[in-house]
């Protein structure tokens, strides 16, 4: 505080350098430091008579009285910046501390991250840049803070993604990939849970990260790439079919036999998503199992519950007896099966007890006579319907048909859309 003594003292000395100074071009000198405000004004504010610029703060002292800025303090709104540098070089308000309303100060703005303090939102990312840098940690500057091609507003609002972080679940792919490319869930490593992270479905094994069976086998992605001590040489991008086969003592399923039907499943006109056609039919031959001079269905249940060791996983289950029981008007029963379970009566012709397990093989696959009449029947001539499945091929033929134009049923086509896998509930996908 300026004392009336003191005043007075500074008048008597403006006074008498007024007098001294006197009129210059006809003009009373009355603005010593020529900022704009009478010297009167400026012993009252406490502002210098002759520093035109009393704070120092780049704004002369009529300015600030223009602007409402203080013309002692050198930062008025105490933001780090002086009051002239807000008004001529950065555009800011000197009285807000915070000009664009987004949780920094001017100063720290400008200072320390280099985001503009007239604008809320300096990447323009939809968040502003106080939130980015105190809640969320990400870039201000960057719309892309991980650089994974997901806006860090996007990752916060619509994903719940990590905005940090390129991969948030940690699978092997970017988040943007995984929305944009992939259609995979960025938070969940293992989109359609087959045992696979989804970047090692895309790079290293080329399955579907948001198809658990890829190639549509029954068997999971998963199983088929870990599970190889259950499965072996089994595919995921290629359709595995696995088989365990009993025989009874005094009966016999040729391995040359089991061959030919695997060749033909392998020559099936069905497409793989490796691009390559047909199915890898893998045939375990397991134990041999007492002899029993007669096997109805009963008996089967109780042989299937006795011996088939791959139950609950994936596998078909084939027992060659001595004799089916039964009879039919055509003649004897030769074979029976249901999904997943067939038995077959060992035959000495040739190629004939093969012949059979594939007829059985059929129908454990899913192929029945509600599908179609001339399955299990006579009523089509072989040439309109050639197929295994047709009681009018012959004893040693192996063989689905297939649609050229010939046949009167596509066997393989309807296997491509419905063919059964038995359950795999033993089955665990993980390595």
């Amino acid at each position: 505080m300026v004392s009336s003594r003191s005043t007075a003292g500074l008048l008597l000395v403006l006074l008498v350098g007024l007098g001294t100074v006197g009129f210059v071009g006809g003009t009373t000198v009355v603005d010593p430091d020529s900022d704009g405000v009478a010297p009167v004004a400026e012993i009252r504010d406490g502002t210098a008579v002759f520093d035109a610029d009393t704070d120092g703060d780049g704004l002369e002292d009529g300015a600030e009285r223009r602007y409402g800025t203080d013309p002692t303090a050198a930062d008025t709104d105490g933001d780090g910046l002086d009051d002239g540098t807000e008004v001529y070089e950065i555009g800011t308000d000197p009285l807000e501390e915070d000009s664009d309303g987004d949780g920094l100060a001017d100063g720290t703005e400008v200072r320390e991250y280099g985001t503009d303090p007239t604008e809320a939102d300096t990447d323009g990312d939809g968040l502003a840049d106080g939130d980015e840098v105190r809640e969320y940690d990400t870039d201000p500057l960057a719309v892309d803070s991980d650089d994974d091609n997901l806006s860090d507003f996007d990752e916060l609002e619509e994903y719940g993604t990590e905005p940090t972080t390129a991969d948030t679940d940690g699978d092997g792919l970017a988040d943007g990939p995984e929305v944009l490319e992939h259609e995979t869930q960025p938070t969940v490593a293992d989109t359609d849970d087959d045992g696979l992270a989804d970047g090692a479905e895309v790079r290293e094994y080329g399955t579907d990260p948001t198809d658990a069976d890829t190639d549509g086998d029954g068997l999971t992605d998963g199983s088929e790439v870990n599970r190889r001590d259950i499965f072996p040489e089994a595919d995921p991008l290629r359709t595995d079919i696995y088989v365990e086969v009993d025989t009874m003592e005094r009966t016999d399923l040729e391995r040359r036999e089991a061959e030919r039907i695997a060749s033909e499943f392998e020559d099936a006109p069905l497409e793989n998503p490796d691009g390559s056609t047909g199915a890898d039919l893998h045939v375990t031959f397991d134990e041999t199992i007492p002899w029993d001079s007669e096997t109805d269905v009963g008996d089967l249940n109780r042989i299937r519950a006795q011996h088939f060791d791959q139950e609950g996983l994936g596998y078909h289950y084939l027992v060659i007896v001595d004799d089916v029981a039964g009879d039919t008007n055509t003649g004897n029963v030769i074979g029976k099966a249901g999904l997943g379970t067939m038995m077959v009566e060992s035959q000495s012709g040739r190629d004939q007890t093969g012949s059979t397990a594939m007829h059985e093989l059929g129908h454990s696959l899913g192929l029945s006579n509600t599908d179609f009449e001339g399955i299990d029947t006579d009523e089509y001539r072989f040439s309109s319907y050639s197929s295994v499945m047709n009681y009018n091929a012959p004893r040693d033929y192996y063989g689905f048909s297939a649609s050229d134009g010939s046949s009167d049923f596509d066997d393989w086509g309807y296997l491509d859309d419905h063919m059964f896998t038995p359950a795999t509930s033993f089955v665990g996908s993980d390595d």
